[in-house]
């Protein structure tokens, strides 16, 4: 009550001071305040101010504390909090046609994905990061994608630490088309993790721990999941190479895998993973090549897979027309994912630089389902989709 009170009285004086001049303005023969009217005016101001502060409470369950940093410093540390403000996002609108399995055909368009990061470095070892994101139809909901400390400082050390919610670095998931490639269908795994890491000019490494979703048949789930990753880049004029491998203990608890097979996954026992990846670029040509495997096998009812993708791609980048345009072919499959993923997948795209951060993308997909012997359709899909993407 005490705290609209105030609020009230602030508006009615400013809504005050500020209507006197512009009545001025309109009528020349009305007199403007004197400086020294003013001045008695603010001083009044401050006298009810002040009296209504010091009947508010600073003790008992009512209580708030009183304003103790001056004007000048509230600015000042605004000011501070605004400049270790990073912001960046993407938004991508698409338009697709798909006909799948049985033959039927949709279209549609939708608002794909919208992303916002914010980052802020208040002091020079420690950095937070926040990730928001849409995607249209997913319950239309916006979620806390990342949310993440780090502590370290590059300039310093090339250790540091990550502490919260985030992918942990399990496969890389590199590629130039609009959809994801089935690794990353695969493989990606989100969790609220502790990760820590070393990364310098061409190394770059890392270990992390989690409480996932499978328990190996415990009854109480504990902090046993973890994995590793070690990874090398090298830049030259005319060409660059980057490599890297991971490990997860436990595969099945990536964010695919312990939904599509939840009961085996979490009464099983741990199935561990590996991933390669490797990337060469020469000149204006783009070679990718990933691996995502299960190391063991799952009994999924008395059937036991022993799942793996793969994503294989070429690009080549060249001007066309004063843009930059990007051409690339990939060769995408897997194995034991029946029902899950297709068991090749054949694409091809183009990709313009419409404006700086600005990209139009135009994709085809054809798939192919696993073999009615091995539980499948035996049949294909096709799929032509358009992207329109700004990122800032």
């Amino acid at each position: 009550m005490v705290r609209q009170r105030i609020t009230t009285l602030l508006m009615l004086v400013i809504m005050l001071l500020s209507t006197l001049p512009a009545l001025a303005a309109n009528n020349e023969s009305t007199p403007q305040l004197s400086a020294e009217m003013q001045r008695l005016i603010e001083q009044k101001v401050d006298e009810l101010l002040a009296q209504r502060l010091a009947t508010i409470p600073t003790s008992g369950p009512h209580s708030i504390d009183k304003p103790t940093i001056a004007k000048s410093d509230q600015h000042q540390i605004v000011a501070e909090v605004v400049q270790s403000l990073t912001l960046s996002g993407v938004v991508e609108v698409e338009a697709n046609h798909t006909e799948d399995y049985d033959g039927n055909s949709t279209s549609g368009l939708e608002l794909a994905t919208v992303e916002l990061a914010v980052d802020a470095q208040a002091h020079p070892w420690v950095q937070g990061h926040v990730l928001f994101l849409y995607e249209e139809g997913d319950e239309d909901d916006v979620v806390i994608d990342e949310a993440f400390i780090t502590i370290g400082n590059n300039d310093v050390t090339p250790f540091y630490l990550n502490a919260g919610r985030l992918y942990v670095p399990f496969g890389n998931f590199t590629t130039f088309m609009i959809s994801d490639p089935l690794t990353l269908e695969m493989g990606e795994t989100q969790e609220t993790a502790v990760q820590i890491g070393y990364n310098d000019e061409n190394w770059h490494a890392s270990m992390y721990t989690f409480n996932g979703d499978t328990s190996e048949g415990d009854e109480f789930s504990t902090i046993e999941q973890f994995g590793a990753h070690l990874g090398y880049s090298l830049e030259r004029e005319a060409w660059n190479l980057a490599v890297d491998a991971s490990y997860a203990s436990s595969l099945f608890d990536s964010d695919s895998l312990s939904e599509e097979y939840e009961d085996a996954a979490v009464n099983g026992d741990y199935i561990p993973g590996l991933g390669l990846h490797a990337v060469i670029g020469i000149a204006d040509l783009t070679l990718i090549g990933e691996y995502i495997a299960a190391l063991e096998e799952l009994d999924v009812d008395g059937e036991h897979i022993d799942p793996y993708t793969f994503n294989l791609e070429v690009a080549y980048t060249l001007e066309l027309l004063d843009r930059e345009t990007a051409f690339a072919l990939a060769w995408q499959g897997s194995d034991d994912l029946v029902g899950f993923l297709p068991e090749q997948r054949f694409m091809a795209s183009v990709g313009i630089s419409l404006f700086d951060d600005t990209a139009l993308t135009v994709e085809y997909t054809h798939d192919e389902d696993y073999d009615t012997s091995d539980g499948g359709s035996d049949d294909s899909s096709n799929s032509l989709t358009a992207q329109l993407a700004y990122e800032f």
